[in-house]
């Protein structure tokens, strides 16, 4: 019998080559609008396998000309192995040349979280479930202001709803602000500084995002709280079709944080190998590498690293807390006129690991 650790990695390969029957070929004009509809499926640490149907389209605008920023937005309705449902529709649109930009998320959850504790004083096997249900609203309403700079207005929505918990856990007991649920509704400013050379898998350019964010009674949250974050991303050539990819996040959170909304190490995103929500606290500052290299045909390779810390104050961002994440991945391109990738990643961290077989770069 195959190894459990192989049953991944060939389904990444069949599922890979039997994408290639939904892949038009690039159209020898341009095109204004494109759609591409494929099964979803995919696995995670979080979700295990998870499956069912999804749809992207891009577009330019009717009065853009065609050599504009094409817009996008992405469709999902899938159901995983653990009983969780998602139905997503995140996008970014481009009207007037870019003059423009209105990105964000609608969608609704019904997930199985794991809760690892907060801060670093908890044990490395420390772990309780718990399940969970929420409506989820991210807007962003931003105008250029200089080539490749945009500031606007943030708005984000959730409503959290507990479904299920264990009876003698930590969130049990509501001692922590969110272990009861709640609505966040929160305002924010922010600017986008993006000069990459394509929207999915670039090989050159920026990408920085900033923002200041506030919730209380005024924006109809029932919670109190401040947060800066900045998100960082640097993507270099290596040779003539490599490129190492590089990112930097900060997140600093002020005032009555409900758990769910800390900034958090692990994921499909930030360190791999680590479950999302592994380590979480107010404060957290992270970096993070991926080289990323073309193999044969359609197929690609990448290694990537990171270190990460987290910490209820500025002081408890201490080196002793650093966490570290390694590990390699394959990339099959399913469209080379955008260059959208479908990937397969292996990461270890600090007594972790996990495989992850999705769509698009982490970063």
């Amino acid at each position: 019998m195959l190894s459990k650790r192989f049953i991944p990695l060939l389904s990444f390969f069949l599922f890979a080559i039997g994408t290639l029957s939904a892949q038009e070929k690039p159209p020898k004009s341009p095109n204004r609008f494109k759609v591409i509809g494929l099964p979803v499926f995919f696995y995670t640490p979080d979700t295990k396998w998870g499956g069912g149907v999804g749809a992207l389209t891009t577009f330019n605008f009717p009065k853009d000309s065609l050599g504009a920023r094409r817009s996008s937005a992405t469709l999902g309705v899938v159901y995983t192995q653990l009983n969780q449902l998602l139905i997503y529709v995140p996008f970014q649109l481009f009207p007037q040349n870019q003059r423009w930009w209105i990105g964000g998320e609608v969608g609704y959850y019904r997930y199985v979280f794991n809760f690892f504790g907060t801060g670093n004083g908890f044990s490395p096997d420390y772990i309780e479930k718990y399940d969970a249900t929420f409506p989820r609203i991210r807007l962003n309403l931003s105008r250029k202001v200089a080539p490749g700079l945009y500031a606007g207005l943030r708005y984000a929505y959730d409503d959290f709803r507990f479904t299920r918990k264990e009876p003698d856990g930590i969130l049990a007991m509501n001692q922590l602000s969110g272990s009861n649920g709640g609505r966040i509704s929160g305002l924010g400013g922010g600017i986008n500084y993006d000069t990459r050379n394509n929207l999915f898998s670039p090989s050159e350019g920026w990408l920085v995002d900033a923002s200041v964010y506030a919730e209380g009674r005024g924006t109809g949250s029932q919670f109190h709280y401040q947060r800066f974050s900045a998100d960082g991303a640097r993507y270099v050539p290596l040779g003539k079709q490599g490129v190492l990819a590089l990112n930097a996040v900060a997140v600093f959170s002020f005032g009555d944080v409900p758990f769910h909304q800390m900034p958090v190490i692990g994921g499909t995103r930030r360190m791999r190998g680590y479950f999302e929500g592994k380590y979480r606290d107010k404060h957290l500052m992270m970096v993070q590498a991926e080289c990323r290299m073309p193999l044969f045909w359609r197929f690609g390779a990448v290694g990537f690293g990171g270190l990460g810390m987290v910490g209820e104050s500025f002081e408890a961002l201490a080196l002793r807390h650093t966490r570290y994440n390694f590990g390699g991945g394959l990339r099959f391109l399913i469209d080379k006129a955008q260059k959208i990738n479908i990937r397969a990643d292996y990461g270890w961290g600090y007594r972790s690991s996990g495989f992850y077989l999705t769509f698009g770069e982490a970063f």
